[in-house]
């Protein structure tokens, strides 16, 4: 017997949501690393002892900036991954609201405003 079953979809059938957030998840990941190796020789050029006490507050204040900039990209992927989580948790809820039904007693009739 033949099975006329479709293929799962593929990556672009899924929508365009996922995609960006796994492209988005990437390209974070690379910039975070990116990021991390910027910090470690700004750090080691301003505990530099060949290195002049003007440009070592440079140094210092750029790897002030990059850990900043490093803090904000991990917090905005804290929220992403809240708003994941939320929206699971939210279509669960309304597929178990749409299980069980109405409540016992519910009267259909007041929601319907044009029967009367």
């Amino acid at each position: 017997m033949v099975s006329y079953m479709s293929d799962p979809p593929s990556e672009v059938e899924i929508g365009d949501y996922p995609l960006m957030a796994k492209w988005r998840t990437s390209e974070r990941a690379q910039m975070i690393e990116a990021i991390r190796e910027m910090i470690q020789e700004a750090r080691r050029m301003a505990m530099s002892k060949r290195t002049s006490s003007k440009e070592r507050i440079r140094w210092t204040r750029l790897a002030g900036q990059l850990i900043w900039y490093k803090d904000s990209n991990l917090r905005s992927m804290t929220y992403e991954s809240m708003e994941r989580e939320l929206t699971k948790l939210k279509d669960t809820i309304f597929e178990r609201r749409a299980k069980l039904g109405p409540p016992r007693g519910y009267d259909f009739r007041a929601d319907n405003p044009s029967s009367g």
